[in-house]
């Protein structure tokens, strides 16, 4: 006899009953669900190409790779990618994969799969193993007619449903043959014989899953990396904990006589939150991210601290979140078991940290597990308990540590104290790292190459496809030998100095000592300032530092009319540093009716916010450019160190430090005529931030290159193409300082974009392009006909290749100069990867030069290698070109330009924005929680504009490399 509610059996065919709860569900709902998105077919964790972006309302035709470069010494380098020898000529069956009901959450679909009765079912209609993606799709190498299964949850986790109880965790799932992935679909994309379409696309989907079915069971999987307890750790600090992974993916190739597929494997390093119990995870995070004072000698705060610091906080007539409580939100997400439920195997995740703002629920004391009551049914009565008190009579648990601190909230499973919960493995830490964790990264993650070889050969084999029977089972063999290539080494160039040539070669480096910059700063130093703040160097040490600047200076080719800076200490706190400038440069001003044309600042370490405030001070206000001094060196007075200053300074004030020809009247050779090289970049506020993004773009104004202008302003909310508000207002200035300096106009430019996926490739051309090429014919209006060409490249560093050469530099690093065209590139666009720095340390990563769009047709390689030397403020090559560099330097400028008062801006910790916005200490004065833009004011308005810098005739800030 069946049970209550149970699906009556005919046959193989199942009758689906109403369900105990919720509208009835009828057989064919689930048959009706909307077909895949664009975005959901093309995923996130396999590299494909531009082609796969491009939808039914966006079209472009990239570059085609015309041949290969010729210039250059042949070498031989293995590189981490694997080819794939064998990929059946088969048709493999695509399933869609339903549930009914429709669950809230992606990870029911997962439970439901692996389900015993689901894996029974499975196996007993065929034995060979299936793909599932974790949602909507599953592969198997076989047809296989619909199934229709009913699961109950809670009957797999051996939990019985209370005596007349509703059954809330019964699910139908459906499984529905839609088609075929036609495999050899991707063999003639890579031939050129068809055109990228849904085919090929389902091909690479299907792959992908493919490549990670095996390793997923045996390992967590974070993104396209799988990581294991068993792998290389290491404590960032007492909260994070950095381990080394296996990265691995799918990669299309040029080398098409195997395949023309390759899977890309590399060592990844990420950081994560330390397993821990919740309420030693929180005391460590306000410990490090909580703006909280130690005691001297006090490494840890005690509970009765976290308590205090967690407290809501007055403002005004509500409550606010202290700044060590919006510390602990960064746990939110993470996953947690219960430690008084040991017997259970369930993860919860964090939603949040339990805070009412009004304060009806706590008071001053916060939502705490006194205060956080809740109605509890037990044995037949009602009675509304406190969370603490729930913990005591239910489980026999006394709260000995976070009875005083904010519950765990849960989306659907209540809320918990936190000493009862406990953090587990692997929850991935999405906030940028601080300046000492970052250290500590670099450091355990740097490797040499050799190291690295070593480590991803043993990743291969930790990945062992010869024995993963799913490769098998659909005829992918993948060689466990890394593929070697063909590489050029390009010839090196000679770096030219007032009297003085250079020639790097192979080593990547070269010393100033006896240089004399091209070109000197334009006006002879007169009035410049040395600021020290609060006493960073004594006079002594400003006095000892410009008397070996100033000769320095000089002899590197810097004029000089007056030797002597104004000296001025700067004493002052956060609160009143804008004063303190503002009184010590008005007086500036009246005595010399002008501003400074240089001040150098001494500051006593590299507190980031402090530097953006002295930028955006100088830069807004005063139009005065500023170079900032570490006070160790001021004190030091090293003589590279100075050389080096110098290089900055000279760019800051309008001069050249060297040149690829022996004379400025000689051209390089690589403009055939006047051409414009540009550099853009966008860059997003850091994970959590509610803070517009910025686009810097940077364009150089004399014929050959080497002086570069730049523009920054905000650029819509995480938008990562260009707006045609920017472009319009940036561009037309620069062509007038180009027209103004280079003596004619532009006829070619050379546009280097940074920072973009495949995914936007076709967007960049149709509207950043477009926009770039009205501007130009809007400026000549009145000459019909007169276009500019323009090649257009993107360039990025987030990729995994690495070279590794039979024969490298003294590390096992390629030579500067390494050009790889083959294998690791795509078969027939446009790419390139070129190595043109020499690594200090760990593996060198190449750049990835793709070429979108080339009208002028000119030799690139050798062109973008040799600018890589030209840098302004460097005596090595540069890993990235120089356009591209500069936009970056300029973007990370333009984050201190930010319409935001320094007391409200979310970056400036808590205790100095209190100093700000409350100097004299005022009892009873309260200040704004930090800014932020709401969802809703992001949704109906742009972001505010930078705070601008001062123009012509005020300032000439504009026509300097201010922001080098």
């Amino acid at each position: 006899m069946s049970a209550p509610g149970s699906p009556k059996m005919s046959g193989q065919k199942m009758t689906l009953p109403t369900r105990p709860a919720g509208p009835p569900q009828s057989p064919t709902q689930t048959e009706t669900r909307a077909p895949l998105s664009h975005e959901e077919r093309v995923g996130k964790r396999v590299d494909l190409p531009a082609d796969a972006y491009l939808k039914a309302d966006v079209s472009s035709t990239f570059a085609s790779r015309l041949g290969f470069n010729t210039d250059g010494n042949n070498i031989m380098v293995s590189v981490n990618q694997y080819p794939v020898t064998r990929l059946a000529n088969m048709d493999v069956s695509q399933y869609d994969v339903a549930l009914s009901p429709e669950p809230t959450g992606g990870v029911v679909y997962d439970k439901v799969w692996k389900s015993k009765k689901v894996q029974q079912k499975l196996a007993s209609v065929t034995p060979k193993p299936w793909i599932y993606d974790g949602r909507k799709l599953a592969w198997l190498a076989q047809a296989v007619d619909e199934m229709r299964i009913m699961v109950d949850l809670d009957e797999e986790n051996g939990r019985k449903p209370k005596p007349g109880a509703e059954k809330k965790n019964v699910f139908y799932l459906t499984i529905r043959p839609t088609g075929k992935v036609r495999l050899m679909s991707l063999k003639a994309y890579l031939e050129k014989k068809a055109p990228w379409d849904n085919h090929v696309l389902e091909c690479m989907s299907f792959l992908d899953h493919l490549l990670r079915q095996g390793p997923s069971e045996r390992m967590t999987t974070i993104k396209r990396s799988f990581f294991h307890p068993s792998m290389p750790s290491y404590d960032l600090d007492l909260v994070l904990s950095a381990y080394k992974g296996v990265y691995a993916s799918f990669r299309l190739s040029q080398n098409i006589k195997p395949i023309g597929l390759g899977v890309n494997v590399d060592v990844s390093n990420q950081a994560f939150w330390k397993a821990n119990t919740a309420d030693k995870l929180m005391k460590y995070v306000i410990n490090v991210y909580g703006g909280v004072r130690k005691l001297p000698g006090m490494q840890v705060l005690n509970d009765q601290q976290v308590t205090e610091a967690l407290r809501p906080v007055v403002r005004g007539k509500t409550l606010e979140p202290s700044e060590a409580f919006r510390a602990i939100r960064r746990l939110k997400g993470c996953r947690f078991t219960l430690l008084h439920r040991p017997e259970e195997k369930k993860e919860y995740k964090i939603k949040g940290f339990a805070f009412d703002k009004t304060g009806k629920i706590g008071g001053l004391e916060g939502m705490n597990s006194y205060h956080v009551k809740f109605n509890w049914k037990n044995n037949g009565t009602e009675k509304l308990i406190s969370i603490r008190d729930y913990m005591r009579e239910k489980y026999g648990k006394a709260l000995m540590h976070s009875a005083g601190w904010p519950v765990i909230e849960t989306t659907r499973a209540g809320s918990f104290p936190a000493e009862f919960c406990n953090i587990v493995s692997f929850n991935q830490y999405n906030y940028k790292l601080g300046p000492d964790q970052t250290a500590a990264m670099i450091k355990f993650a740097v490797q040499r190459p050799a190291q690295r070889k070593n480590d991803i050969a043993a990743s291969v084999k930790r990945l062992d496809w010869a024995n993963d029977k799913y490769l098998k089972a659909f005829g992918v063999t993948i060689s466990a030998d890394m593929a070697k290539t063909e590489a050029k080494v390009l010839k090196h160039p000679e770096v030219f100095f007032e009297k003085k040539t250079v020639r790097p070669m192979n080593t990547g480096r070269w010393d100033l000592r006896g240089a004399k910059f091209v070109e000197g700063n334009k006006q002879p130093l007169g009035l410049w300032g040395f600021f020290a703040l609060n006493s960073a160097v004594d006079m002594q040490n400003i006095k000892t530092f410009c008397q070996a600047f100033v000769p320095a200076y000089k002899a590197h080719g810097g004029k000089v009319a007056n030797p002597v800076p104004g000296i001025v200490n700067l004493q002052c706190n956060p609160g009143t540093l804008m004063d303190c400038v503002n009184f010590h440069m008005s007086n500036i001003f009246k005595a010399n009716k002008r501003y400074p044309e240089i001040v150098f600042i001494v500051v006593h370490d590299k507190t980031a916010h402090v530097y953006e405030r002295i930028k955006k001070i100088f830069d807004c206000r005063y139009g005065v450019v500023t170079q900032v001094l570490q006070a160790q060196h001021v004190k030091a007075a090293n003589a590279q160190y100075i050389s080096n200053v110098c290089m900055k300074v000279n760019a800051k004030l309008g001069g050249q430090t060297s040149s690829l020809t022996a004379t400025k009247a000689k051209a390089h050779g690589f403009f055939s005529r006047p051409t414009m090289m540009i550099g853009v970049d966008v860059s997003h506020a850091s994970p959590g931030s509610d803070m517009p993004s910025i686009a810097a773009m940077c364009a150089s104004v004399d014929r050959d290159g080497y002086q570069y202008r730049a523009a920054v302003e905000t650029n819509g909310w995480r938008s990562e193409v260009l707006t045609n508000e920017n472009i319009e207002t940036m561009l037309p200035n620069f062509l007038k300082a180009y027209r103004q300096k280079a003596g004619c106009e532009v006829e070619h430019i050379y546009y280097f974009r940074d920072g973009v996926s495949e995914g936007q490739f076709a967007h960049v051309m149709k509207q950043e392009v477009a926009t770039i090429k009205k501007v130009f014919k809007a400026r000549h209006k009145n000459a019909p006909g007169k276009d500019a060409k323009v090649t257009v490249i993107v360039a990025t560093k987030r990729h995994h290749i690495r070279f590794f050469p039979d024969k490298g530099d003294r590390n096992g690093n390629c030579e500067p100069g390494t050009l790889v065209e083959k294998e690791v590139t795509h078969p027939f666009h446009y790419d390139f990867f070129l190595n043109s720095h020499h690594a200090l340390q760990g593996t060198a990563r190449p750049v990835h030069y793709h070429v979108l769009m080339d009208e002028i047709k000119a030799p690139l390689q050798k062109m973008i290698y040799h600018q890589c030397y030209t840098f302004c403020r460097s005596t090595t090559p540069i890993s990235l070109h120089p356009a591209v560099y500069y936009a970056h330097l300029a973007g990370a400028r333009g984050r201190a330009h930010e319409a935001l008062d320094y007391g409200d801006n979310p970056k400036v910790p808590e205790p100095v924005r209190e100093k700000v916005n409350n100097p004299d200490g005022l009892v009873g004065k309260q200040q704004q929680d930090a800014s932020t833009y709401s969802s809703e004011f992001k949704k109906n308005n742009p972001p505010p504009k930078l705070t601008a810098m001062p123009g012509f005739p005020e300032s000439t800030i504009h026509d300097t490399m201010w922001w080098v």
